[in-house]
């Protein structure tokens, strides 16, 4: 399925809503008719200068033409249409442009039900579990199984005895009763037991609200670099934002303490921010890039926070967890700003080719601070390569991930097995550059590494996840890790898809689950 966004509708809409006609935004945009013609029915995509230019004349953002929000309906409508639960349901995939170029708000919809749905699933498989370990649950259980056996045994005794005595009439009626109030004594006592341990769930997720602010946003916040460009000359008008620098502004600034403690005074992640004694506390073990971190973190909480709500203001967020952990991703991104300066930071991404090594080196800052920066550098006109970036865990969950390159990255399952962030567990803190082709014949450069976090003593527990940067080989010039790649021989590219059930490649020994023949373009059908 090709990857174009249908964006089409956007621009026929907007010229439509401000009066213009198609002849005139063709020779105010310096092209044809005929070729806005086939742009405005999804016949022709449109990038670089010309989408700069038609958004300029609609007077729109020209991120609203960048195709990210249809991208992602493609994206998600893809990966859902490839799940068991449509076997015997036609569903042709080369349809979806059209469909969501016709009815994007339908298709929302039906993406939003079917997040409900699977949300239902996690929370029948997360009772399933419970019910089979919790000892409360495993006794209420056979109770309420002793009671129906008692109430059926009885009424089958009705049932086939007509000539019962009154006495035993009698005394059967009472076990009836009394085994039909204990049935919903043990009944209600699960019930209860099962609201106050939140056993239900919303039918929103938090971490994929916070993912789709990102990409509503395209992962760039104009107020909050704003706010950072701002704050940085008033903590070091030097430019260096050394430690140091950040804890003297701390303290001069806000009177808040700065303890280093022993690492054994932390019981998961190396810091604590005390609110109401005004202390950050930080462990001796922490690297000091991730101590600068939230010392930065924390100056962005006490002067860029109402900045921060300002944002949250307009997002389409509907949960208390939602809010609180886009409020902390939105510390984190204002945090990176402070310390890595957009302007500055672009300059020698550029300059050094997108060496992460070197750039860690020159801003002090971890491998994960500097490639999450380099996915927030979309400033319209001053953008930086387009990357996407994923994070998983050791066990394959997806923990962060975002996408300007165009990589559709999975929503609801693990990403295929050949890509280079799984691989990049074989060989820890070593850099796995890799050179893929998906199956429409799309090209990707992925750059992988997988980090230890956490440091104490003998036996303290790590955690290991790994990181993966990437952009499409259109790119591929400017970032160093290709260099070593035979790019110039497409026949030498990894065949790698995005998940199983939507991959065509059949002759792949990874399969873990059965293809989906929406994963070639066909039908799903029985």
């Amino acid at each position: 399925m090709s990857r174009q966004a249908p964006i089409g509708h956007r621009i026929r809409g907007r010229r439509k809503d401000i009066g213009m006609t198609q002849n005139a935004l063709a020779k105010a945009a310096g092209i044809s008719p005929s070729y806005l013609n086939l742009i405005e029915h999804n016949r022709r995509s449109i990038g670089g200068g010309l989408l700069m230019r038609i958004a300029a004349i609609l007077d729109i953002h020209p991120h609203t033409l960048s195709g990210s929000e249809e991208g992602r309906l493609l994206a998600d409508l893809s990966e859902a249409a490839s799940d068991p639960v449509f076997y015997n349901t036609p569903i042709e995939s080369r349809e979806f442009p059209a469909m969501i170029a016709a009815a994007p708000g339908m298709i929302s919809a039906f993406l939003a039900l079917y997040r409900a749905y699977r949300s239902g699933l996690d929370e029948v498989d997360a009772l399933s579990e419970r019910l089979s370990h919790d000892p409360f649950l495993t006794e209420a259980s056979h109770s309420i199984l002793t009671r129906i056996t008692s109430i059926r045994t009885v009424a089958e005794i009705f049932d086939d005895y007509d000539n019962l005595s009154p006495q035993q009439r009698a005394r059967f009626n009472a076990t009836l009763v009394k085994e039909s109030h204990r049935l919903a004594e043990s009944a209600t006592e699960i019930f209860n037991f099962l609201e106050r341990g939140n056993a239900g769930r919303p039918a929103n997720n938090p971490a994929e609200e916070v993912d789709d602010l990102l990409y509503d946003n395209a992962n760039y916040f104009p107020a909050l670099e704003d706010s950072a460009a701002r704050l940085r000359p008033e903590i070091d008008p030097d430019g260096g934002l050394y430690l140091t620098d950040l804890i003297n502004y701390l303290e001069s600034a806000h009177n808040i303490r700065v303890e280093r403690l022993p690492s054994e005074d932390f019981a998961t992640n190396g810091y604590h921010w005390d609110t109401e004694q005004k202390t950050l506390r930080i462990s001796r073990a922490l690297p000091i890039t991730s101590a600068r971190f939230q010392a930065a973190r924390t100056i962005c909480k006490l002067e860029a926070g109402d900045t921060v709500n300002a944002v949250l203001a307009t997002a389409n967020i509907s949960s208390d967890a939602g809010r609180m952990r886009a409020y902390e991703a939105l510390i984190s991104y204002c945090a990176a700003a402070l310390i890595l300066p957009y302007d500055a930071f672009l300059a020698d991404a550029h300059d050094l080719r997108h060496d992460i090594e070197l750039l860690q080196q020159r801003y002090a800052a971890s491998w994960e601070q500097i490639c999450h920066r380099l996915t927030t550098l979309r400033r319209p006109g001053a953008e930086g390569v387009p990357f996407h970036l994923i994070r998983t865990d050791i066990a394959g969950n997806i923990s962060k991930r975002f996408s300007a390159s165009g990589l559709q990255l999975p929503r609801y399952g693990g990403a295929c097995p050949r890509w280079a962030v799984h691989e990049a567990y074989l060989a820890p803190e070593r850099v796995i550059s890799q050179f893929v082709r998906l199956p429409d014949n799309s090209e990707y450069l992925f750059v992988a590494r997988a980090l230890r976090t956490g440091a104490g003593g003998y036996g303290t527990p790590q955690s290991v996840h790994s990181v993966m940067i990437g952009c499409d080989t259109a790119f591929a010039n400017e970032v160093i890790y290709a260099d070593a790649l035979p790019l110039e021989r497409p026949e030498s590219a990894v065949p790698v898809g995005i998940a199983c059930r939507q991959c065509p490649r059949e002759d792949c020994a990874q399969r873990a689950y059965e293809m989906s023949d929406t994963a070639d373009g066909r039908s799903s059908r029985a």
